[in-house]
């Protein structure tokens, strides 16, 4: 018989998405068909029965390509528990089309496979797609065979048999068994000047795949060259080298795969190719490239934590082309000082619009321009980063008239969306414990300042300053001194400019939107000298001033709204000299005044029905508490509100109300 024989009956499923159809087969031992009909459907699955090999096998392949000859089937499970033989011959063809993947896994843990005879069709051989096949000794060479994923042959019998060194399969070089030896250098060609410079080498020329991985945790890397041929450098390669100071890549190279050369921290220097188009994940974290850095103008991806820990970098320029600054891309890179975008940030056209969470974080820039596009200043983006004086942001008042193409899965087409422009959001940590920042500063589209200079100003554009469920602490630990909130933001944050020991001053709008001041939010701002809440204030959390040692005079908002002082709202602000409880308060929570040692006077309302343990303890002896009764109000008041310190007979004075 010259290859499966096989009955297909379709079976209609539901629709998976309006942009992608795809197909999936299924093989089985026994000829059961269920046919279910719909109007319209985007999955269909087959039941196969093939009297070749008989074993479950799932296959798909795309029906979206109007082209059908560029359908091609990917093999993607064969069921552990089903009868499969232990000579496995995969069809050429499946459906009619041709065989040319093998999924990741897709074989695992066969532990009866011993033989597998591919067809020159397959292409690709996916991650641990026979891994754990403990039996599998013998297979052939797909002619066409360009990938093979990591790990794809693991704990079979065929790797286990070979000894130390290289294991090739065909032309691709798919793992190397045991340690190089010390001073090896991995080159491009016989004709390497390193193989005379070191004592040992091995030359990577004759093959056109590298597989993932391979070179990991090799001390005796020294020095490596990428074969000029070779388009991308798998994942892996040469992670956690820790020898390896020197790497040249290829003419051609274009990719430079997950963690590639993670953890090398003797490597400070690396000749770039002009053609390289992307940077994976961690591709180079914990390496010391020395100075500049300075990468071709095709890169048009970085991805993830590329460059984190990289410590003696110190500028870096970002080519027009990329679009996307991934999360920790430059994190604890702490000599790196400048960081170039290849664009006018403030032009319409600028490129980049989204920068991760702590991309900066613990950098050594001192200044900072947000492009044009990014709307959210992310998590941690620029913390740690103590250099850091200056951030720019461009307030965007007028439409700009840009519009980019994006694919509507509801209309199952392409669209024309307008891009929208300004920033809307900074979340946590933004800022925090970047100890020498002092100003947030507007431009215009020239570049031109908008806003004074030594003060934090809102874009009109922003709409939430940190989140309110969680210590944001997005100017924590920093420089600031004037703190502009006039806007449109809903309420301050937990913990917003904790420990902003130069803050001196906070202004709101006559009609702000604010309603809420939240745990923490100016805890330990010793420099701040007065605070008047916007009439919009509803409530103010707990220890919100604790220790604002120079806060003079506060004014609290006076509508029916706001009833309650929180527990330790103004703990330790020992210069409160002045503070007028409105009549609307009703709770005045534990240790809400402790420590205000410069308070003389204050008058309760008879409105307040709760009174917390020792909210006066620790104030001066010499403090004159006016309580105004009315309707028995102080009935259910801590019998310790005082503190340990004061007396009634000495400390307070009651009034009675008609």
């Amino acid at each position: 018989m010259n290859g499966p024989e096989f009955a297909i009956i379709p079976q209609v499923v539901k629709k998976r998405t309006l942009k992608q159809k795809i197909i999936v087969g299924i093989s089985v031992t026994l000829g059961l068909a269920v046919v279910l009909s719909a109007a319209y459907a985007a999955l269909i699955y087959y039941v196969l029965l093939d009297f070749v090999t008989m074993p479950y096998i799932v296959f798909s392949y795309r029906s979206d390509l109007e082209n059908k000859d560029e359908i091609t089937v990917t093999i993607d499970r064969v069921s552990y528990n089903s009868d499969y033989p232990e000579k496995f011959f995969i069809p050429r063809k499946l459906s009619g089309y041709p065989v040319t993947a093998i999924a990741d896994s897709a074989f695992a843990g066969l532990d009866r496979l011993k033989e597998v005879t591919f067809p020159n069709t397959i292409t690709s051989i996916g991650e641990y797609a026979f891994s754990n096949c403990v039996k599998l000794e013998k297979f052939n060479i797909p002619r066409d065979l360009t990938q093979i994923g990591m790990d794809a042959f693991f704990n079979t019998a065929y790797l286990n048999n070979h000894g130390t060194g290289a294991v090739s399969i065909g032309p691709i070089l798919y793992t190397y068994n045991g340690l190089l030896p010390e001073d090896t250098a991995i080159v491009k060609s016989e004709d390497s000047p390193a193989i005379e410079e070191h004592e040992n080498y091995f030359n990577l020329g004759p093959y056109v795949q590298i597989g993932a991985g391979i070179f990991a945790n090799q001390p005796g890397i020294v020095h490596v060259e990428i074969p000029d041929h070779l388009v991308t450098i798998s994942d892996k390669l040469f992670y956690e080298n820790e020898n390896l100071e020197e790497v040249h890549l290829g003419e051609q190279t274009k990719h430079i795969g997950a963690s590639a050369f993670s953890g090398n921290k003797k490597l400070t220097r690396m000749e770039w190719s002009d053609e390289i188009e992307t940077v994976g994940e961690y591709a180079f974290k914990d390496t010391n490239f020395t100075g500049e850095v300075t990468v071709g103008q095709n890169l048009y991806f970085i991805g993830e934590g590329a460059f984190q820990n990289s410590k003696e970098m110190t500028k870096i320029t970002i080519p027009r082309g990329i679009k996307e600054i991934k999360d920790y891309v430059f994190d604890g890179c702490e000599n790196l000082s400048e960081i170039v975008f290849d664009e006018r940030e403030f032009s319409v056209d600028s490129q980049i619009s989204v920068i991760g969470k702590s991309a900066f974080r613990g950098t050594a820039i001192s200044t900072f321009r947000v492009p044009f596009s990014v709307r959210t200043l992310q998590e941690s983006m620029f913390e740690n980063a103590s250099n850091l004086e200056s951030v720019y942001v461009y307030d965007n008042t007028e439409e700009t008239g840009r519009f980019e193409t994006v694919f509507d899965e509801l209309q199952d087409k392409e669209v024309q969306n307008k891009v929208l422009h300004g920033l809307t959001k900074i979340t946590v940590n933004v800022f925090n414990n970047a100890t020498q920042f002092k100003e947030l500063v507007l431009v215009n589209k020239d570049g031109e300042n908008e806003s004074p200079l030594n003060r934090v100003t809102l874009p009109s554009t922003l709409r939430q300053l940190g989140e309110s469920n969680t210590n944001s602490n997005i100017f924590s630990n920093t420089s600031i001194k004037t703190l502009d909130l006039r806007g449109e933001i809903r309420f301050i944050a937990p913990g917003l400019a904790k420990n902003a020991t130069l803050l001196e001053e906070v202004i709101f709008d006559e009609n702000s939107s604010i309603t809420a001041i939240y745990k923490e939010a100016f805890m330990g701002a010793t420099s701040l000298l007065s605070f008047t809440f916007p009439e919009s204030v509803r409530s103010v959390s707990g220890s919100a001033f604790e220790g604002a040692s120079s806060l003079k005079t506060v004014v609290l908002p006076t509508g029916t709204s706001f009833n309650t002082l929180d527990t330790k709202v103004f703990k330790d602000a020992t210069s409160l000299e002045t503070i007028v409880i409105p009549s609307n308060v009703r709770a005045i929570k534990a240790q809400a005044f402790e420590n205000c040692t410069s308070l003389r006077t204050i008058t309760i309302p008879s409105s307040v029905t709760t009174m917390g343990r020792y909210v006066f303890n620790g104030c001066s002896s010499e403090i004159v508490i006016t309580v105004n009764r009315k309707n028995n109000n102080t009935r259910n008041w801590d019998a310790n509100w005082l503190g340990a310190n004061l007396s009634e007979a000495e400390n307070v004075v009651y009034v009675d109300e008609s």
